[in-house]
């Protein structure tokens, strides 16, 4: 049979969108909305310490996988590549910004936990950043996706868990009181666990990412203080039958979307009215508000008269 060139339904090129992915797909209709359509080029700009942190984070823990002039996490903590990523960033308020210095503060603790998690896999030779697309079924664009870690045996995904951070000013300290290590001026640090079972929308993102690399499937998630690493022999939601079902869930999720980008038919403000944000979110700064500028804030509830 003469395979059929897929191509992007107009009901996505239609509004300018090109593919899709799991983080995409799982966004609230309204921050994709707000994020895709609308302000695509300013949201692509904003940051922060998680994101950021995370991100190096994860280059630490690729480097020393994959490049074998690495001998200690040390020496890719001190790389010019690494340093220059931390001197990079600029936080977006005080609490954003110790944050970032706690994060890589725990840097070394945290990727060292991540290696002891792929410590426990076979041996294995590893690249980093392997792009994949895919065509789901009743979804008419692709899957757009990049694999932490692609071995020869497994691929996988690695997972940060960080603390928060707080404002807490220093009393006069007692005497003979052990100082606490996760102080940086008068902020302080949340130690995390890691889950006990890994989260749903991970298990998605591995339910995907299977679809395209038939190898096992690992989860490494670490903190500065714990680790696990999750495997089909160890947890059932990385289980062929567990996958499946939660790849169906997350094409339903993109299907969602679609059926609104085919009723708005290429009109932005029709779909904006399809889309109607949560506010609360909004006032409150949530996770997903707390950097972007009042000015995108006000353009956006602008568009409902707000």
């Amino acid at each position: 049979m003469e395979k059929r060139i897929r191509k992007v339904a107009e009901c996505y090129t239609k509004f300018g969108l090109q593919h899709t992915s799991k983080s995409t797909a799982c966004l609230k209709h309204s921050d994709r909305l707000f994020k895709k359509i609308l302000f695509p080029k300013e949201t692509s700009k904003l940051n922060n310490a998680s994101f950021k942190g995370g991100n190096i984070v994860h280059d630490v823990v690729q480097l020393f996988v994959t490049e074998k002039h690495y001998e200690t996490i040390d020496d890719v903590i001190n790389s010019d590549k690494i340093q220059k990523e931390i001197d990079s960033y600029f936080p977006f308020s005080d609490k954003d910004k110790y944050k970032f210095k706690f994060i890589i503060k725990n840097l070394k603790a945290t990727a060292q936990n991540h290696l002891s998690n792929l410590a426990e896999l076979e041996a294995q030779t590893f690249k980093a950043e392997i792009e994949y697309t895919a065509w789901l079924p009743n979804v008419e664009t692709y899957w757009l996706m990049y694999l932490d870690l692609v071995g020869t045996k497994n691929f996988g995904d690695l997972k940060n868990c960080f603390g928060a951070a707080k404002e807490s000013p220093l009393k006069k300290p007692k005497k003979d009181k052990p100082v606490v290590d996760n102080r940086i001026d008068d902020w302080v640090y949340s130690n995390v666990k890691v889950p006990t079972r890994p989260y749903f929308s991970d298990v998605m993102q591995i339910a995907l990412y299977k679809h395209s690399c038939s190898l096992p499937p690992f989860l490494s998630y670490a903190s500065n203080c714990d680790r696990k690493l999750f495997t089909e022999n160890n947890c059932d939601e990385l289980k062929q039958e567990n996958l499946d079902q939660a790849l169906k869930i997350l094409s339903m999720y993109e299907v969602a979307w679609q059926k609104k980008l085919e009723i708005a038919d290429g009109d932005v403000e029709k779909l904006a009215w399809l889309c109607v944000p949560d506010v609360s979110d909004i006032k409150k700064n949530t996770f997903m508000w707390e950097n972007v500028p009042d000015e995108l804030k006000n353009k956006f509830l602008g568009i409902y008269g707000l």
